[in-house]
Order: C-alpha cells, then structure tokens, then sequence
C-alpha cells in the first residue's frame, strides 16, 4: 500500500512524501486494514525499527483532520525530545512536557499534539481531572512497559484514568500481546516483520553460530574486539551492551587502544567523563550509560548517527532509549547486579530489545545480534533462553503497598472517585483486575485507605485533607510526606538534618555504601549525631536498618559538601558517581526542598530556612553567595571568585568597583555585568556544573 492511496488530506500525503515515506510497510499495512484511520483501539506489536512512528503519525493526522487533538505518551524525556524534533519537522502544532509535577501549565492545551512522560501526564491528571477532556487519542510509546516494578503501577494508573480516549499501544514483541488488546478493547497488530532482517546467533571461539548457518571469523583473542573489528573492517557499526557503567569505561577504553585516530575534537564536557569521551572519540569509540550529563550523551548519539563514532560500549538503559540502530549488537554480559537479589539474568525482554537494534535501515541488508559464549553448555543455554524462546509475559505491578499508595491518596484527593464504591470500581477497570481476580486487591485498597485516614491524608468522608491535597499534587509518597511532617514538627531544623531527613524518604534513591566506606560514614555521623532529625537506628539491635541509615547519610554528606563548595571532580571521585547523577540528584533534592517547604506552609514551620537551603542545593553555594548568583551568568565559581575579591552582593557591582571585578571576571562580561545587561556569554565552554 502507498502512502498516496491512504484516505488522508491530499496535503498531509504531501508532507508524508517529502519526508520519504512512500510505501507502508506490511505491519503499518496491516494497521490501516484493522482500523487505523478508524476510531478503533489498537495495539501494535511488532519490532524494533518496524515503523511504530509512522503508524502514531498517521493515527495523530487522521485526528487533526478530525479537529480533534492527541496525546503522545513516552517513558523517558530523551525519547520526548527525539518525538518532539520528529513531529516538529513535519509541521504539527505540538508541545512537551516533561517535569515540574504539581505545576498546572494551561498553556499546553493550545497545542494539537502534547508529547508527555508518563508521571507528568499522571501530575496533570491529579492536578486536573478535565485536563485533558478536548484530546481524543491517547498514544501508548513502549505500553508493554506496564511490568516495569518502577514504572508500571502508574502507567497502568495513567491507562485506566484515560479509559474514554481512543488508544493506540505500541509495544515490543511480547508474548501475551493479546491480553493487552483484550482488556483495552483493542484490535491486536502483531508481526515478526523487520525492514532489516535479524540473525541472532552465540559466538563460541572463533565461530558465530546464528539459527540456520554459522560464520568463522578467525582466532579469537578477545572476542568482543573481533566482533567489533569484523563488522567496522565490512563498514558497519557495533553497539555493545554490557551491565554496568564501570564495564562500559574500561572496554570502551580497551577498544580504543586497539584502533587507530580517525576523528579530531568532539567538544565534550570539560568533565571527568567527557575528559574520557574525547579521547577515545579520536578513535571513534565512545560508551554510554545514565552516569554521563545528557549533553555528553546527545553528542554520543548524534555522533554515532552521522558515523563518526563507530563503536558505543552502553548498559541496558540504551536500548530503551533513543533510536540508535547498528549494523551488529554484541551482547557480552547477560547477568547483572540487583542491589536485593545479587547477580541475577537480564529479562529476555531487555535482551530482545538490545537485539533489536542490530541493523540499520537504508544501510544494511542484515543486522547481527551475538550472544558470547565461553563453554558449548553455556551456548546451548543462551540459544534456549534468548534466541529460541519468547520473552515471558507481562504482569501488572499494580498489587504492591508502595505503587498503591500514592494512587489511591491521589484518585481521592483530586476527586477522580467519590466513594469507596467508586475506588473499588476504578480498579476493576486496571489490567491487574483484568489478569487476576479483583477481589484479590480489595484488602490492599482497604489497607491504603486505613493508612492515608490514620495519618491525616484523608477524612473518613472520604475527602482529602489540605496535607492530602498538596501531598497528591507535589507527586510524592505519602510516606515521604509523614517523614517530612515529622520532621517539621520537631524543630530541630539545620542543614544536615534537613538534607539528612529528605535522603530518608522513598522519593531519594540513596547512593551505594561500600562495606570499607561503612565504619568511615559511622565515625562521620559522630559529628552531626545531634543534628540529625529522624530517629537513628539501634547499630547493635537494628544492624541492617543502621547501615541502611548510614547510606542515606553518605547520601546527606553528598548534599552537604556540595553546599560546602566542594569541586565537582571531588564529589564524583568521593562518592562514585557519574556527573549525570550529581546532576539527577541535585534536580531530585530541590524538588523535595519543594515539597518541605509547601508542607511547611501547612503547619506554618521553618519556610525562609529551607528556602534558603534551596538554593545553596540549586547552586551549590555557602549563604554568603546568594545574593551574588541571582545576578545573570554569575555561578558558583565566578560568585565566590567575586566574594574573595571584596564583592560580597550585589550593590557592590558597580562602576566603582569595575577594576575588581575585571580582575576575576575579565573585562567583557565585567563590564556586561555592571550595565545590567543580560549577558550571554559566548565562545566560552560553561558546561561543569560548577556553573549552574
């Protein structure tokens, strides 16, 4: 079927041909015979690189022609702005929103097409129950993602609260496919068809074996450099897959001592990781994982894309991330670390998903997916359990205390329900209802409820109380909003104990504690033992909730040496993380500074000090800087260069002090600042976040 015979307007068909979309795949095929263009639901699955994008833009035109608008739902912000780039390119009114969870934007709604992370569309929904009553269709990027333990529960949420639109699922190839369908009232789309087709094989030695053939590729020395080197000497590209970020380094970094300079500056970061980028780009080699700040990661993307980085070594979050095919995926670990079970197997999901990246369209005739084995029992395995089996079903993640929680409060709070009838109601409509028996998850609701009346989150009229209301719209856990209220309450406010009291709550992922780091962190509580707000383990009698304590300490002392004006480089060498996550967790602290403070409202408590604390977290500052960083392009760096020099805010940036200030900042931006002009600096690299 071509683009031209599809019933759309004669402009859309058009601006479809202009972007090189002339003949539907068999899969988009399939979809417009089974009701496309109609207002039928459909879930579609089928592979990586199949045409999912296509089949949403044509769903998304035949509703704008229809003067009605659509929801485009995503799992990650990467995947939001690449949807975003897409559908701008081809005209459409569209808009995104990724963050900010308890700010009701009204302006989004002037937008034809609103591309949502999946917890910002829910922030809207608690917000605003009719927000979305002028949009009609409701796109589901990666629904199979409903058996995510983290992002599941609130997926399915999302799902059933926007029951009335019109769904289109696009989803992995997953085995109970059309279970999905059935409990969306969906016509189902499932194909193996691939534009590129796919070998799966297990390198053992020197030979590949794929499902019908096998291919030599030499003595072996290090098989994951001959994988590699085979595919670039045939002019392919590589992504391998590895389980943790250390491994991604360290055999990116192997690699590229094997191949020779082919590129000159990639103008990463001036970072410890984009320092380790930029060497081996010159070698056309790179690694990718959730560590890097996210400009080093779009230039890892965008290089790969145009061809000057033949190789990225990347964990798993890649593949289910932005678009980024190879030539050959080489998967050379399939057992990972999980922080409660140890060493477990990556789900054959996540593999299939890392094999689906293996060719590219428009350039490769084949894509290769290899397994590595080292013994032929082990290639035996591999073959039965990730290339000869299909990825096991998905299940909701409905039926936990913690997914529970919030959703219940939030349904209650923002009215979505009425009474427990309804509540009772609105669950049955869930795919856990749906796959399992729904009486089974009555008494965890009961037991929610009890618990969100017990502490003040609800009335046993089943209204909500102020604390509820703010606590459904800030997107916390209820049990984050008792510790803070606690917290509050005790009037015992100060810096450590405020950072320590928020590292405490379910909504901070606390950093990994190192058996040898655990007697330091226990020697350095000793000096702030009396600041600390919550209540501190028995270390005897409690062993294992102390040393949780002192992770979420080690977490605290992060946050505080980074008030404290501690470099960048330090924090990441001290604590073992990447300059991605100082970035995440920076981001996470101030929103529950947020939180602090718009539950301090509520009891009248402590507002100017956790304010205050907020922005020393947003810039990484002592108290004495505050003043100084609200001026334009002034960071932390160049504030306390400012402050040492005599500065000490902002009435002292003037005229008469210009020769001082020329002496740290230079004279351009000196005398930018002096002006009052809004400066822009240019030609100068400003990308630690030193200078945020």
């Amino acid at each position: 079927m071509n683009i031209e015979d599809l019933p759309l307007a004669k402009g859309d068909i058009c601006l479809l041909q202009s972007k090189g979309y002339d003949k539907l795949y068999p899969p988009q095929e399939e979809a417009v015979i089974k009701g496309l263009l109609s207002n039928k639901n459909l879930i579609l699955a089928i592979p990586t690189a199949s045409g999912k994008t296509l089949i949403a833009i044509l769903a998304i035109l035949k509703s704008l022609k229809e003067g009605k608008k659509a929801i485009y739902l995503v799992p990650l912000r990467a995947l939001a702005d690449e949807k975003y780039k897409e559908f701008k390119e081809l005209g459409l009114n569209v808009g995104i929103s990724t963050g900010d969870y308890d700010h009701l934007d009204y302006t989004l709604k002037k937008y034809s097409v609103l591309i949502l992370t999946i917890e910002r569309c829910d922030s809207l929904l608690r917000n605003d129950t009719d927000f979305f009553n002028d949009f009609s269709l409701v796109i589901y990027d990666e629904i199979h993602l409903i058996d995510s333990p983290n992002r599941g529960a609130t997926l399915e949420i999302v799902i059933s609260k926007l029951s009335d639109k019109r769904i289109i699922g696009l989803s992995a190839t997953i085995s109970n496919a059309d279970e999905i369908a059935s409990w969306l009232k969906a016509v189902l789309v499932k194909s193996d068809w691939r534009p590129v087709p796919l070998k799966k094989g297990v390198l053992l030695k020197e030979i590949i074996f794929f499902e019908n053939e096998e291919k030599d590729i030499g003595p072996v020395e290090d098989p994951v450099y001959q994988l590699s080197k085979d595919s670039i000497d045939d002019e392919g590209q590589v992504l391998i897959f590895v389980n943790s970020r250390r491994a991604a380094e360290s055999t990116s970094e192997k690699l590229a001592k094997r191949f020779s300079i082919v590129n000159k500056e990639g103008d990463f970061s001036d970072t410890t990781s984009g320092k380790k980028l930029e060497k081996l780009f010159r070698h056309g080699i790179g690694f990718h994982h959730a560590g890097l700040l996210s400009e080093d990661r779009k230039k890892v993307e965008d290089f790969f894309i145009n061809n000057l980085i033949k190789v990225i070594v990347a964990t798993p979050t890649l593949a289910a991330g932005v678009n980024l095919p190879a030539r050959r995926v080489i998967i050379k670990d399939y057992f990972r670390f999980d922080s409660n079970f140890g060493s477990i197997k990556i789900p054959r999901i996540e593999i299939a998903q890392m094999m689906g990246r293996a060719g590219r369209p428009k350039y490769d005739s084949t894509g290769e997916a290899i397994l590595i084995a080292k013994r032929k029992e082990e290639k035996d395995f591999l073959f039965k359990e990730y290339i000869k089996s299909e990825p096991l079903p998905i299940t909701s993640k409905l039926a936990t205390e913690g997914g529970l929680r919030a959703h219940v409060l939030s349904l209650i709070a923002s009215e979505f329900v009425k009474d427990r009838g309804g509540l009772h109601d609105f669950f049955n409509k869930t795919f856990y209802a749906f796959k399992e028996d729904p009486e089974l998850i009555v008494p965890l609701i009961d037991k929610n409820l009890d618990f969100l009346i017990e502490n003040s989150f609800l009335e046993k009229d089943f209204s909500s109380t102020p604390l509820g209301s703010v606590v459904s719209k800030l997107y916390i856990d209820p049990k984050s909003a008792i510790i803070m209220r606690d917290g509050i309450l005790k009037d015992r406010f100060n810096d450590i104990g405020i950072l320590h009291l928020l590292c405490a709550t379910p909504d901070m992922p606390t950093l990994y504690l190192r058996k040898k780091e655990f007697e330091v962190y226990h020697e350095a509580l000793s000096e702030f033992w009396e600041k600390i707000i919550t209540e501190i383990p028995d270390s005897t009698y409690e062993e294992a909730e102390f040393e949780f304590f002192i992770s979420q300490f080690k977490t605290a002392m992060l946050f505080h040496d980074w008030i404290n004006e501690e470099k960048e480089e330090f924090l990441v060498l001290k604590y073992g993380i990447g300059e991605g996550d100082l970035q995440r967790l920076r981001e996470n602290m101030d929103w529950l500074l947020y939180s602090l403070e718009r539950i301090s409202h509520i009891f009248r408590r402590n507002v100017s000090q956790i304010r205050t604390l907020r922005t020393r977290v947003k810039y990484g500052i002592k108290e004495e800087l505050i003043d100084l960083v609200e001026l334009k392009g002034i960071g932390r760096i160049r504030a306390r260069r400012l402050y040492n020099e005599g500065i000490k805010n902002r009435n002292m940036v003037n005229i008469d002090n210009l020769p001082s200030i020329k002496k740290v900042l230079g004279e351009r931006i000196s005398e930018a600042l002096v002006s009052g002009k809004e400066y822009e600096e240019r030609g100068l690299k400003q990308t630690k976040i030193d200078e945020f």
